[in-house]
This record gives C-alpha cells, structure tokens and sequence, in this order.
C-alpha cells in the first residue's frame, strides 16, 4: 500500500495541484490535520474539493487549529477517523484530531484523558488487523515534537498508548519545525511537517515500513 500522507495544510491549495501526480499514484492519502487557516467548514470544504481532482480515497483527522465544524465535515464525507477505525486491505487505520492543551488557545483542544478515551475506541475496531497505523494531529510527547522554542508540544496519551500497544506507524504533525521520522519503540513515528510550506510523506507499507520525506516547490 503507498500513502501520500500531509498535514497542517492551512488553506493552502497550490502545494496540492503541484503535488497532483503523487497523490494520483498512491492508494490513499492521509490528512493529519490542520486543514484549514481560516478554521472553517467552508474552507475545510474547498481544500478537499482540490484534493478530490486527484483522488477521493482520504482518510483523515482534524487539528487543533480547525473547528468542530471542520470535524463534522469530515465525518459527513466519510474520511474522518477521529475516534473510529477502518480496516483497509488488511491495514487498520484509526485516529485522533485535534491536540492536547498549548500555550496558544486554539479552536479544538482536548484533554489528556480526552484523547486516551478517542484512542481506545478507534484501536479496538481494528485492533486485529496485521498492521496498525495511528492518524494523529499531535505527535506523541517527546517525540517528532520539540518546537522552535524548544518546547515539546506532544501528546502524552498518544505516547502511553504507544508504549502499551502494537502499532506500527503513526503519521503526525501539529508541530512543523518537528518534521522527521524517528523509531519509537515498536511504532515508526512520522511527522510530515507543514504542508503549506511544502512538505510531505510518501510512505510504503508491505513486508516493511519505508517512510520518505519530500517536498514540492511553489
């Protein structure tokens, strides 16, 4: 399975046209959140429109920069999977937007506690697949995470429940200066980085993980 897989795209469409060749080559693309700017529905609505010109096969969770409405988009296009879980040739996929609390009041934080509970009721419908993949806005605490100022803006209820249980990949972002793809224990963690500036993840998924940073120009 190949995944074109992006985040934090902030209202920006023209990394998506340019980018139109590799979403068209992958079998899915992954949006791990932050998909607006304005933090809008309408606008939620006019990026995955452009999206949608080269592939409809999007599996997706919103950030914590997006409101619920963006949220409630998603599900209503069937590509959310905040708290729910899709097994797809064989692969299980589930996830969770938003983030946990920042020094920045944005539209949708959650509690630790919060996201634990999200967590558990997307794993356990897939929990039986022969790879797990997490969709998280939020990276797992200390990991993928350190910002700018240093600070480390992940989860610790992402990172708890990748210490317990079997998961495989965890595609992330939330923190753009945080890019990379780093081994966490059993689970290869990704953080695509900001989108709006170019960046993406193209992943294959088989026998092995391979995770590739990449970037277009605009």
């Amino acid at each position: 399975m190949k995944i074109f897989a992006v985040s934090d795209i902030h209202g920006a469409i023209k990394p998506i046209n340019e980018a139109a060749t590799l979403i068209r080559k992958a079998d899915f693309v992954v949006i791990s959140g932050d998909i607006t700017h304005t933090k809008t529905r309408a606008e939620a609505a006019e990026v995955i429109a452009c999206l949608e010109q080269y592939s409809t096969r999007i599996l997706a969770v919103h950030g914590n920069w997006d409101r619920i409405e963006v949220k409630e988009f998603l599900e209503e296009k069937t590509y959310s999977l905040h708290g729910k879980g899709r097994i797809l040739d064989g692969i299980g996929f589930f996830g969770v937007g938003g983030s946990s609390p920042t020094p920045l009041k944005t539209p949708t934080i959650y509690t630790e506690k919060e996201i634990d509970l999200t967590l558990r009721t997307g794993y356990e419908q897939v929990r039986d697949a022969s790879k797990v993949v997490l969709i998280s806005h939020a990276p797992p605490r200390g990991v993928r995470d350190r910002s700018f100022l240093g600070l480390r803006g992940g989860s610790f209820s992402v990172k708890a429940f990748l210490e317990e249980r079997p998961v495989s990949l965890c595609l992330c972002g939330h923190i753009h200066e945080a890019a990379g793809i780093e081994r966490f224990q059993s689970t290869l963690v990704a953080n695509s980085g900001s989108f709006k500036k170019g960046h993406y993840l193209c992943v294959e998924i088989g026998p092995e993980l391979l995770a590739t940073r990449g970037r277009v120009d605009y």
